[in-house]
């Protein structure tokens, strides 16, 4: 009967044969980890998914708009409400001061346009109010003009209006202390009087049209009976007649106590102003911009919007649908040359309810050009995806070095049993294979030294058949046999006649079938026979 070691000895034979064709111990060990990372990464990249984290570049977007939104819009209610109300004081004290002096000339406020001689004094007096009112509110200019022109035979005189208009060369907002304060409409001798420097836009009177500031005022004083607080008017962005800057203006009406309408008096926003103050934070998104536009339907009214920001888009017109949401919310912009924009918006609230212009909508917009936003949400999620695939790369060579070392006492153990060398085991601190060793070796401490078997006749039968059948021996398995009956090991073998060991295996097999023995042992046994016959 096989010993078991015998047996053990030709599986791992087949083993390693089938390992030849097909797939190494330790390459099976290093599929089994990529095939679980693989599995792994499959599942992060589920949950990453899942989770949205592939968009958190358009989330932060959406935070960030938000914030630069609620505390722009949260500036502009309460800045553009403290002009409204100073508007409205500054009016009632100018309308005040100029019906006292037409009481002085005897003159009811309808004759106010057949006196131009009186023009120059009423602006004189009211000189000293629009500069205290300049200095004290967030603005960039004062102005008053007045529903009648200084020069009545001119051939524009219909288009002309007295008044005045100071400008803040360095926006309060910036100096409060010393206002640079400058003349830009009005009586050159008024501003020499106060000592201040005529503009390279200074022009005597106002130029004025219909549906601009002056008229649009006047007309809704005229056609509504409101308080004053309701009838302010706040003019969409464009420059006056001979200016070149762009601005809001607050036109409130001077109404005198008898309802008669006499002009239109102010504050003005410029765009550098608006721009110093509502800019929104362009640390991540270097081309962010605000705009505050009349807003209609959908439609944002970007000719006649304010802007602030580092990115200038005038003048276009900005269309933009509220119910399109986009990128988990937020709203996409589109120009009317095409450009795109990715933003949020509010309706902000110049007017009380009950005003004549409560009609009119505004909208504070805070927009990022879409490809801005669109390469910063690739950037972000380039980056995250170039750490997954490193951290897998990272893992297949953990995985590698892994299998190896663990499969490795595997492989030595296995080589010291097919190589017979049971004195030389060496603890592998594997428990089964520590086993199997130990197993092995007190098989081969069992087994009695072999010694030739009795003369019979049926051992002498066996014997001539053996010695008969090693003329049946190829050239090449002749080779391997008398190298064994030398006493060489395989290995041995393998070094003197430059073969593999597979090449080794296929001829012991061969030589065992035409010797009839079963083992290298049984070989051997006959290999004595034949010494001691001198048979060799």
């Amino acid at each position: 009967m096989a010993k078991p070691r015998s047996i053990f000895r030709t599986l791992f034979m087949e083993m390693r044969l089938l390992n030849k064709n097909g797939f190494s111990l330790q390459w099976r060990s290093f599929t089994f980890f990529i095939l679980f990372l693989f599995a792994v990464m499959a599942g992060i990249f589920l949950i990453l998914f899942s989770t949205g984290a592939f968009s958190v570049g358009s989330k932060e977007c959406q935070v960030f708009l938000e914030n630069e939104l609620g505390h722009i819009a949260q500036d502009i209610m309460r800045d553009f409400s403290t002009l409204s109300v100073e508007g409205v004081l500054l009016a009632e004290r100018l309308t005040e001061q100029i019906e006292k002096r037409l009481e002085t000339a005897e003159l009811n406020p309808s004759e106010l346009k057949a006196n131009p001689q009186l023009l120059e004094v009423i602006l004189s007096e009211a000189m000293e109010q629009l500069i205290a009112a300049l200095e004290k509110n967030k603005s960039s200019g004062v102005f008053l003009t007045l529903d009648a022109t200084i020069n009545q035979a001119l051939s524009y005189a219909e288009q002309s209006r007295a008044g005045l208009f100071l400008k803040n060369m360095e926006p309060n907002i910036i100096n409060l202390a010393t206002p640079a304060t400058r003349f830009m409409r009005g009586p050159a001798s008024i501003g020499r009087q106060n000592n201040l420097s005529l503009l390279p836009q200074w022009q005597m009177e106002f130029t004025v049209a219909p549906d601009d500031f002056f008229f649009t005022t006047m007309q809704a004083a005229a056609d509504n009976d409101l308080p004053l607080s309701r009838l302010y008017y706040w003019h969409p962005c464009s420059p006056l007649v001979g200016n070149y800057e762009h601005a809001m203006l607050l036109c409130v009406p001077l109404i005198t106590s008898d309802g008669v309408v006499i002009g239109v008096c102010g504050f003005e926003v410029s765009a550098m102003l608006f721009k110093l103050k509502n800019t929104p934070d362009n640390s991540t998104y270097t081309r962010v911009f605000s705009l505050l536009a009349p807003f209609e339907g959908s439609t944002l009214d970007a000719s006649k919007a304010i802007y602030a920001g580092n990115y200038s888009v005038l003048p276009l017109q900005i269309k933009g649908t509220i119910a399109l949401k986009t990128r988990n919310g937020i709203s996409r912009y589109v120009a009317a040359d095409g450009s795109t924009f990715a933003g949020l918006h509010q309706v902000i609230n110049l007017y009380p309810k009950t005003a004549a212009f409560s009609t009119q909508q505004w909208v504070l917009a805070v927009l990022i050009p879409e490809e801005d936003l669109t390469a910063t949400i690739r950037k972000q999620n380039r980056q995250m995806i170039i750490f997954l695939l490193l951290l897998l790369l990272f893992s297949m060579g953990a995985a590698a070095l892994i299998s190896r070392r663990s499969v490795a006492p595997v492989v030595d153990a296995l080589e010291q049993v097919k190589t017979h060398k049971a004195s030389k085991y060496a603890k592998t601190n594997i428990h089964e294979i520590d086993d199997l060793i130990a197993f092995l070796a007190s098989q081969d401490a069992a087994d009695p030294p072999s010694a030739p078997p009795k003369n019979t006749p049926e051992v002498s039968t066996l014997f001539n058949d053996f010695v008969e059948n090693i003329k049946t021996l190829s050239p090449a398995e002749r080779a391997v046999f008398d190298l064994y009956m030398e006493g060489y090991t395989a290995q041995e073998i393998t070094k003197i006649l430059y073969l593999s060991i597979n090449t080794i295996k296929t001829h012991n097999k061969r030589i065992y079938q035409k010797l009839n023995v079963t083992s290298r042992k049984e070989l051997l046994v006959y290999v004595k026979m034949m010494r001691e016959k001198d048979i060799l």
